[in-house]
């Protein structure tokens, strides 16, 4: 099968389905696309399964399995099934993050479905579909300010961020760098806080038991460079906010975790030599958190930091024994 799937899928999925009780809920006709494919057919039986009496489990493997290997209407029907409680549990923070995978993908369904949340006041709506319209362009770019400036003036960190990559690039709004710098500023601000109340409160991540010195670390660099004179370092407000940023999103601070995009955030706050940001990443390829585990990349990080004169890199570097990385 080309669909990507395992091959005996939709057979298992049609064996099981003879199974269900009759009193099986039913997925309505109009959410669904004609289910002429077999991988549509797929769906629609995960999801009846899922939410037939004491069925559920084997539903919910079925259609995650699908929605983890792309499958945009999976992803929609399970970002469905955890906003609203019915076939898996209620997980407002996951719906979201499914029906912004379907949607970026352009499932009609999933994007009337965050914009039904949105219209109910929920920030992590109105980002999801600032971020998926933002990328499609084109005649929906006043809808994508619109949502991203709701989401900042909820004082969400992906929000302010976004909103400020606007203003810098002038590409959706008229530029105002200035204004661009003050967003930065408080996108790294709100980053910050959610990342130190997750270490507060002893969440999982790369925010380990060590976490704390470079945290400290990173905050005293935060407020200096916030504190001097603005066009002093015109590039600081962007790098710190994509460190704080990153950070949030690869700890989980404040919703779920996304590492692919905490660790791009990162990589472009390193890569100009910010410190806080080289450190991380070396802890990030010496942990193997959220990439493959690579001493030698660990290695290059913690001497750039310490070439930029993180406090803590040359003795994290000399933690890792040179031998160790030969091949």
């Amino acid at each position: 099968m080309s669909n990507g799937l395992p091959p005996r899928l939709p057979r298992l999925l049609a064996v099981t389905l003879c199974l269900l009780p009759a009193a099986a809920t039913t997925v309505e006709a109009d959410s669904l696309p004609p289910a002429t494919h077999d991988v549509e057919r797929s769906a629609a039986m995960a999801h009846q399964l899922a939410t037939a009496p004491r069925s559920g489990v084997e539903g919910q493997s079925l259609i995650l399995t699908m929605a983890v290997q792309g499958h945009a209407q999976s992803q929609y029907l399970l970002g469905v099934m955890q906003a609203e409680g019915a076939g898996a549990a209620h997980d407002p923070a996951g719906a979201v993050a499914w029906l912004s995978r379907a949607a970026a993908q352009g499932h009609g369904g999933a994007r009337a479905y965050l914009a039904r949340m949105a219209a109910g006041e929920n920030t992590p709506a109105h980002l999801a579909l600032g971020l998926t319209l933002r990328e499609r362009g084109g005649a929906e770019t006043e809808e994508a300010v619109r949502h991203l400036r709701a989401a900042a003036a909820a004082g969400d960190a992906q929000g302010l961020f976004a909103l400020g990559e606007l203003y810098a690039e002038g590409s959706l709004v008229d530029p105002d760098p200035a204004h661009a710098a003050r967003l930065f500023r408080a996108a790294a601000d709100a980053a910050m806080g959610a990342v130190l109340q997750t270490y507060r409160d002893a969440a999982g991540g790369i925010l380990g038991r060590d976490a704390g010195r470079w945290l400290k670390i990173a905050v005293a660099r935060t407020r200096t460079a916030h504190a001097s004179p603005p066009g002093r370092n015109p590039g600081a407000p962007e790098l710190i906010a994509r460190y704080w940023v990153g950070l949030a999103l690869l700890a989980g601070a404040g919703r779920a975790a996304d590492v692919p995009r905490g660790l791009a955030h990162h990589r472009v706050a390193a890569e100009p030599g910010f410190a806080p940001a080289e450190f991380s990443l070396g802890l990030l390829h010496e942990r193997g958190y959220g990439l493959p585990r690579d001493l030698a990349e660990a290695r290059r990080w913690l001497a750039r930091a310490d070439a930029h004169g993180h406090p803590l890199a040359a003795a994290r570097l000399a933690a890792i024994p040179a031998a160790t990385v030969a091949k």
